[in-house]
């Protein structure tokens, strides 16, 4: 959970009106039914109005059942359509997936998941996000983070590059970094002063044709309004879109080698997002840096290579995915554990997926494998 905020003109108590000749027309705008998280949102205009809409089915993904370690050279797809209809899904089970988005379009439509919380990194590039609840700025090492539900419309200054994951399962700030009163705890990786919120603008009152994209998963509903989507006179509550930048991360290390949960970002029931981050390394004196061998019976780990030296990995480069699945031990490579003691620190930046639910290959991610890289253990190579 993030800390509540207020923005804007809201009623002095929810549920009334403070001056009969202006009533806000409010939205709850909640998980869970009324039982989780939620903000009330105080528009100017009707937020259900719509003039017409359409359906646009989706093209079915087409999963690759065979299970193998793989390494994916993402950049190789080139720059792709908008942040929207843009996104290359590589890898995906029925509530998830994940994969990644290069562009530097823009469009006028604006965009609400209907399904999924949305979670993006920004790999390069800069930008906004623009939602009612004001605008968000990213920059390269941002993890933004859209509540599924939100309207939005992506802003790209520049040809920007991300890897995403959107789920069914609520993503959140992980439990175990939450005090019982709701606050980040003191020796997280992060703190509440480095989440940074949409600045919050005026309401905009200028009538015309706004189209909205509500992905419905297999397909989308194109809905018309004649009423602006940025209308929020003021919102307050515990439920908006915000990012964290790396840069504000403080990794967790220890006498020994850390396992990843300790470099989580955020949860759900079915997966969690991490950050390998620059850090000290572990301090005992005969300590093995890199990780050690290890085999995911219940689980299928995924890694974004951001930037850095990739210590326990060969023939890895920015942008590259690569996926160990269950029941396959997988580790460092040959002569890795033996180069990494003495070693201080890495510069590594890498991001992780870990899935308990299989994840499995779209035809996209098999167009871009490297086709030798599950007997990359082999010795020599």
């Amino acid at each position: 959970m993030v800390y509540y905020v207020k923005r804007g003109m809201v009623p002095e108590q929810r549920h009334t009106y403070d001056d009969r000749d202006h009533i806000q027309k409010e939205e709850l705008f909640g998980l869970n039914a009324f039982d989780g998280r939620y903000s009330l949102l105080y528009h100017k205009f009707d937020p259900a109005e719509v003039e017409s809409t359409g359906v646009e089915y989706r093209e079915k993904l087409s999963p690759v059942d065979l299970m193998e370690h793989r390494h994916l050279r993402t950049g190789e797809l080139g720059k792709l359509d908008n942040f929207y209809t843009g996104r290359q899904i590589l890898f995906f089970n029925n509530s998830t997936s994940t994969g990644i988005i290069d562009t530097d379009a823009n469009t006028d439509e604006y965009f609400r998941n209907a399904l999924c919380d949305e979670v993006f990194f920004v790999q390069s590039g800069s930008g906004a996000i623009q939602s009612p609840f004001g605008i968000l700025k990213f920059r390269a090492g941002d993890f933004i983070y859209i509540p599924k539900g939100t309207t939005y419309r992506a802003i790209m200054n520049e040809r920007s590059f991300f890897f995403f994951t959107i789920s069914t399962d609520h993503i959140d700030i992980p439990r175990s970094y939450i005090n019982k009163y709701g606050q980040l705890k003191e020796g997280m990786p992060y703190y509440s002063r480095d989440i940074q919120i949409p600045e919050f603008v005026e309401p905009e009152d200028n009538r015309g044709v706004f189209r909205v994209r509500v992905d419905y998963g297999q397909y989308y509903l194109n809905l018309i309004r004649n009423y602006p989507v940025f209308d929020l006179e003021g919102y307050d509550g515990y439920l908006y879109p915000f990012s964290i930048n790396i840069d504000k991360f403080a990794p967790i290390v220890g006498k020994l080698h850390m396992p990843p949960p300790v470099h989580t970002v955020f949860e759900s029931d079915h997966f969690m997002i991490g950050a390998f981050l620059p850090r000290l390394f572990d301090f005992h004196e005969r300590s093995i840096p890199v990780p050690y061998y290890h085999n995911n019976i219940d689980s299928d780990e995924l890694i974004f290579y951001s930037s850095g030296n990739f210590m326990s990995r060969k023939g890895i480069g920015e942008k590259s995915i690569t996926m160990h699945v269950h029941g396959i031990i997988h580790g460092p490579q040959p002569g890795v554990v033996e180069k990494s003691i003495g070693a201080e620190k890495t510069d590594e930046v890498a991001i992780m997926v870990e899935s308990y639910k299989w994840l499995l290959p779209t035809e996209k991610a098999e167009s871009i494998k490297d086709k030798n890289y599950q007997y990359s253990w082999k010795s020599g190579k």
